[in-house]
């Protein structure tokens, strides 16, 4: 007697899909504009896995959106999924056309706040190299996967890898002018005891240390948002939300914007920073070398 197959019962795919962008953002209306729908349609479909799920995947505020237990989690897991898709249909595509794609892998933090608003000048530049990008998320070390060459965040060198500086830490505190009024600036460091800070659970330390070299190192904050993606813990800064800790290259064009601004004037600076790292052969690659020179380039300026 043959065995029926039961396949498993997944969440929809395109509700992940928009989950994703709005957990992302922290935002629907974001959401909706990446994605090229309504912020509606946004709303349903968080709705509909939610319902899948039967608990809610987000405090719904007047500011924006607040992660419910798991989801920020859940989103980093679906985004690496949908990321994958993306790479095997760019390998199937450079497989089929003969073309020569070029993955890098970078931090999302990096990638959403420093290189993907420049990434339309590179490709009119250089419309003959397919640049595809694969997240690695905030953590210490960039996850495996299938790239070129990626971004790293440590102290070179890294074994097997050539590695060339792209900038070292900066970290300032940063906030929406709806948390504290920019002409108030600078604040006193005190201010901090009655202010929410927004921390990434990746690196306790930063908080702490940015206080030493703050000259305050007893202080806290009241409270800590914890997150574990820059670019959330961005999102949720420019949301109102709290104090977050932001690489000055990160956000030179939000601090120009003035979408966020930085209420408290010391800056830690520290040895640790931003790589491009790529395996030696890969110097010599026509691709490569377009893409080193360029984001190289883009440092320099």
């Amino acid at each position: 007697m043959s065995k029926t197959h039961n396949p498993r019962r997944h969440p929809p795919l395109n509700p992940m899909r928009v989950f994703e962008a709005a957990a992302r953002h922290l935002s629907f209306t974001r959401a909706a504009e990446e994605l090229h729908v309504t912020q509606g349609a946004v709303s349903r479909a968080v709705a509909a896995l939610e319902t899948h799920f039967g608990f809610p995947l987000f405090e719904r505020t007047g500011s924006g959106l607040i992660p419910c237990e798991g989801t920020a989690a859940f989103a980093r897991q679906i985004g690496t999924a949908l990321d994958r898709m993306a790479e095997a249909s760019a390998a199937l595509s450079a497989q089929r056309s003969g073309g020569r794609v070029l993955v890098l892998q970078a931090y999302s933090g990096f990638a959403s706040r420093w290189l993907v608003p420049r990434l339309p000048e590179f490709h009119a530049m250089h419309p003959q190299v397919d640049l595809r990008l694969a997240s690695a998320h905030d953590r210490a070390g960039p996850g495996a996967g299938r790239f070129d060459a990626r971004i790293r965040y440590g102290k070179a060198p890294w074994r097997g890898e050539m590695a060339e500086l792209l900038f070292r830490d900066e970290l300032c505190p940063v906030c929406a002018p709806s948390l504290l009024d920019p002409k108030g600036a600078p604040y006193p460091v005190e201010a901090l005891r009655g202010l929410p800070l927004i921390a990434l659970r990746w690196f306790p330390r930063d908080w702490p240390e940015w206080f030493t070299c703050a000259g305050v190192p007893g202080i806290t904050g009241k409270a800590q948002l914890v997150f574990e993606e820059l670019s959330v813990a961005y999102q949720a800064a420019e949301a109102g939300h709290g104090i977050a800790l932001g690489q000055r290259q990160h956000l030179a064009r939000d601090l120009e914007a003035g979408t966020l601004f930085e209420p408290f004037p010391p800056v830690l600076r520290r040895e640790t920073g931003y790589y491009l790292t790529y395996r030696h052969e890969l110097g010599a690659d026509p691709a490569f070398q377009v893409f080193r020179e360029w984001i190289l380039g883009q440092v320099a300026a």
